[in-house]
């Protein structure tokens, strides 16, 4: 609509300043015809002093008379604006014209009777020394026809300061107005014609709310266009002056009358806004539903899923939103700082079930890895025990074995990453140590790294550990394997040094190899069934048949090989105490073919497995109830910490802090924390005792820092609990 204004009256800008030029160029065309008529009249004028036809004598001869009205005549007929053409001459009283003569009386009383123009002015009118015009007159003719006539005087002769005579011509003013309207054509405005005394010479009036005193009061600057105020209304005043006659021509034009002549480009623009603003109001409606419908559909989500409660009376649904999100980016950012106190937890959690073989596929485990920030290289993978002697750590050093376990958990090697595990008990933690792709050899890469680990560990303490030391695999999926396999390492530090390094592949260079005794492949075996490590077990009984079957061994030596493999799942089970799964302990021994063999003893493997990894739930269940009821029994002890409970339960402190997080969803200290907090809180409502009192019995010393604990997570004081839950 604003453009649509502005191009209107732009439009009636650029019509008004064509309408106003182009007047001015008419105005120079009537002036210019003028101008020319004029001359005429001045050249008939002395023509007729100098025709010896037309001498006061020829005029007044009863003879030559006829003639010379005959010769006025044709002079008149020269020129189309000559209504009547006299003939003055000072010595006579007679007005010589077309049609006869006529004394001043008579042509005064009979022939032409003027309102304004006297006798005695027109006596002095006719012994004028210079030309001039008589402006208009209302004048009865042959006192019947009424008319309006421009009189105009020319002496004679020309250029004579003595002039004998003056010719005069009567022009009616219509002949001037339709010469004015014929060249202006379709104008609506008035054109006046004015003489050197600002006299209206002729007038065309269109405009009749304009009269005389109007006009006496413009102020006319000469050529040019000019914007005038006529009784409070807007007028356009176009003026040209002649040089010639020095009249002035001027047309006036209501303002108005410019966008009149718009009427139908404001027609148009007026049909086009009332289509554009329904079409826009259409448009409007429709992109406003599109456009709200996502925001309404936004708004119900969020508030179905908003538990706190948006904004939902106010009506304002993006108020409601903004305060969803808000909750939303607050408990992202509560989430995010509760997460960061959870990785190190979850990176334990994560590297445990590598060590179990939990997580069987490498995409999975490469995300989980990426997840929680943790880097491994990609070439080769394997798992080292660090073993001590039992007793090593006690109450007085125990913080030296969690020294011991950052210092693995951070170690930085070249082309290498190293992770550590803390086991379940004291005396031994596992590494988990990857190595970037190498062309060389990678076995004797593991043989140099491993020392140097051992190194650093004696560089922190005085303590020489035993490191068993598992097989190496390309996927981290097979990382349990060389776990197991190191667990299988570890059992040959009976016959071993203390401090020895334990490669699995070495326990193959025992004797019993000599007759095809795959002995690596049984311990393995042993181990992965004290894991419950299903896969590793029926994989690691798989390959001794095959290596049996392959073998080019007597009946004898084979039968020998198998009796001892039943031999040892037999001895295994026993050690775990499930003899009682041993069925048909007859059939097995009484196998006819390896095959049999191997099938029986894969079920027994199986059923041991998953009665293993059922008891380590069990183990975890009591271990739990344990643990959580030695810290509900102990909890007001200022003196109970993480180490204490460790000590007691022969637990390491990295596994018992990461098993009460598993179990109870908080840290030890938080889960401390509840627990004395809910006590405080029941003592308040329920005793008249002391605050002090109070807090000191639950174990804590430092009551002012009590306070404004309890004050951060209750919202209020002891004091203002008790007085609002007495």
């Amino acid at each position: 609509m604003i453009m649509s204004a502005i191009i209107y009256y732009n439009s009636v800008s650029n019509l008004r300043q064509e309408i106003e030029q182009s007047n001015i160029n008419k105005l120079e065309q009537v002036e210019k015809i003028t101008d020319e008529r004029m001359k005429e009249l001045n050249t008939l004028a002395a023509r007729i002093s100098y025709d010896p036809r037309l001498t006061p004598y020829m005029m007044g001869h009863d003879y030559y008379s006829g003639e010379a009205i005959e010769e006025l005549k044709k002079y008149k007929a020269n020129s189309s604006i000559i209504e009547e053409l006299f003939v003055y001459y000072h010595t006579k009283e007679t007005l010589y014209s077309t049609s006869g003569s006529y004394s001043i009386d008579t042509l005064f009383k009979k022939k032409y009777r003027f309102d304004r123009w006297k006798k005695e002015d027109f006596i002095r009118d006719l012994h004028t020394t210079i030309p001039f015009i008589r402006p208009i007159d209302n004048v009865i003719v042959n006192n019947s026809d009424h008319d309006r006539m421009i009189a105009y005087l020319f002496p004679i002769a020309p250029s004579n300061p003595s002039p004998y005579g003056t010719v005069m011509y009567f022009i009616e003013e219509s002949v001037m107005t339709d010469l004015i309207q014929n060249i202006l054509g379709e104008f609506k405005g008035n054109a006046y014609i004015f003489n050197e005394k600002n006299e209206i010479v002729a007038a065309t009036i269109n405009d009749k709310a304009i009269n005389q005193k109007n006009l006496d009061l413009l102020t006319i600057k000469g050529n040019g266009v000019d914007n005038v105020v006529i009784d409070g209304k807007d007028y356009s005043l176009a003026s040209v002056k002649s040089d010639v006659s020095g009249w002035t021509f001027i047309t006036l034009m209501a303002a108005d009358q410019f966008f009149e002549k718009l009427d139908y480009t404001k027609n148009l623009i007026m049909i086009i806004l009332i289509f554009t603003l329904f079409i826009g109001f259409a448009l409007a409606v429709l992109l406003g539903r599109n456009q709200y419908r996502p925001i309404r559909n936004l708004f119900e989500i969020t508030n179905k899923n908003d538990k706190r409660g948006g904004n939902v009376e106010s009506g304002n649904e993006w108020e409601s939103i903004h305060n969803t999100i808000t909750n939303v980016f607050e408990d992202h950012q509560i989430l995010n700082e509760a997460m960061y106190r959870q990785k190190p937890f979850a990176r334990d959690q994560l590297l445990v079930r590598l060590l179990k073989g939990d997580i069987r596929g490498n995409e999975e485990i490469e995300s989980l890895l990426q997840t929680l920030n943790i880097k491994m290289r990609n070439g080769h993978y394997f798992v080292a025990i660090v073993y001590f002697d039992k007793g090593t750590f006690k109450e007085d050093n125990i913080e030296e074995r969690e020294g011991i376990f950052n210092l693995l958990a951070n170690i930085s090697l070249k082309d290498t990453a190293v992770h550590g595990i803390d086991l379940l008990y004291n005396d031994a933690m596992a590494i988990i140590i990857s190595l970037d792709q190498v062309k060389s050899n990678t076995d004797k890469q593991r043989q140099l790294l491993v020392p140097k680990i051992k190194k650093y560990i004696q560089g922190t303490s005085s303590i020489e550990p035993t490191i068993g030391v598992g097989g190496l695999y390309d996927e981290k999926s097979r990382i349990n394997r060389s776990y197991i396999e190191a667990l299988a390492a570890m059992e040959y530090k009976f016959v071993n040094p203390q401090g020895s390094i334990i490669y699995f592949e070495d326990i193959s260079l025992h004797p019993e190899q000599a007759l095809g005794y795959p002995k690596e492949e049984q311990i393995k075996l042993v181990q992965s069934l004290k894991q419950g490590d299903e896969i590793v077990a029926v994989e690691t009984l798989r390959n001794m048949f095959t290596i049996i079957a392959d073998k080019d061994m007597s009946i004898q030596v084979s039968k020998c090989i198998c009796f001892d493999i039943i031999n040892t799942v037999v001895k295994t089970v026993s050690e775990l105490g499930l003899s009682k799964h041993l069925h048909d302990f007859n059939q097995i021994v009484d196998f006819n073919s390896i095959e049999q063999l191997h099938n029986q003893l894969g079920n027994v493997v199986l059923t041991i497995c998953k009665e293993v990894e059922a008891r380590k739930e069990s183990h975890n269940d009591k271990l739990r109830n344990d643990i959580l009821d030695y810290i509900k029994t102990n909890y007001y002890l200022y003196e109970l910490s993480l180490g204490n409970i460790a000590i007691e339960f022969h637990l390491s402190l990295s596994y018992l802090s990461r098993f009460i997080k598993e179990q109870t969803g908080v840290t030890f200290t938080q889960y401390l924390q509840d627990l004395r907090m809910d006590e405080v809180k029941k003592q308040l409502r329920e005793t008249d005792q002391s605050i002090i009192n109070i807090i000191t019995q639950v174990g804590y010393k430092d009551v002012a820092n009590f306070t404004r604990k309890f004050k951060k997570i209750v919202g209020v004081t002891p004091g203002q609990y008790r007085t609002i839950n007495k």
